[in-house]
């Protein structure tokens, strides 16, 4: 199961890079404790009595043709925008330590956002920000002049590039400081 607050691993095997992307693309806009117990009950059953992958769970829940009927059942939300999604991605199969960002952003459903936080947290050297509420609100508080939700692509460049920057100024991988943010929110949030 994913663990939210443990989301960085260069090291992940095939099966669990396909469960983090589909983790990434469930996550968007919802709480990502909450999300995680979602894919964890959707994909369960099926791995655990069928030794199936991830993708190979999709893969079953398409060819009997209850992908959106066990996506209900696990209450999973956006069933259009995640159910395409999810069809798209099984072309990415046995590639998801190569795909890149423009790869994973012409899937529907996959925007900049989902793109960069999968690549950011799989891959020990990727220089990209997940600009969501959070960091968007970080940067505002360090002077930047950022919205509060995700820009379009010419303005999420150019925040991206502020971040990566100030990744750089603390002495921190940019997955770190997303990752330090996230937490630091997250337990304003808590308390």
């Amino acid at each position: 199961m994913i663990d939210p607050t443990k989301i960085t691993n260069y090291n992940r095997t095939e099966a669990e890079l396909e469960e983090f992307l589909m983790f990434a693309i469930l996550v968007a806009g919802k709480t990502a404790k909450t999300q995680a117990q979602k894919l964890e009950n959707f994909l369960n059953p099926m791995m655990s009595t069928m030794g199936l992958t991830p993708f190979g769970v999709l893969e079953q829940m398409i060819k009997t043709a209850s992908l959106g009927t066990q996506m209900k059942f696990a209450r999973l939300g956006q069933y259009k925008r995640i159910e395409t999604a999810f069809r798209q991605i099984l072309t990415f199969k046995g590639d998801l330590k190569k795909v890149s960002v423009q790869d994973l952003e012409s899937v529907k459903g996959i925007g900049s956002k989902t793109a960069r936080f999968f690549i950011l947290h799989s891959r020990k050297d990727a220089r990209h920000a997940v600009l969501d509420v959070h960091i968007l609100k970080w940067l505002r508080e360090q002077g930047y002049s950022a919205p509060k939700q995700t820009p379009t692509k010419k303005k999420y460049a150019v925040l991206e590039a502020i971040f990566l920057t100030e990744a750089w100024k603390h002495e921190m991988t940019p997955a770190d400081l997303d990752l330090m943010i996230w937490k630091s929110f997250s337990q304003k949030t808590l308390a």
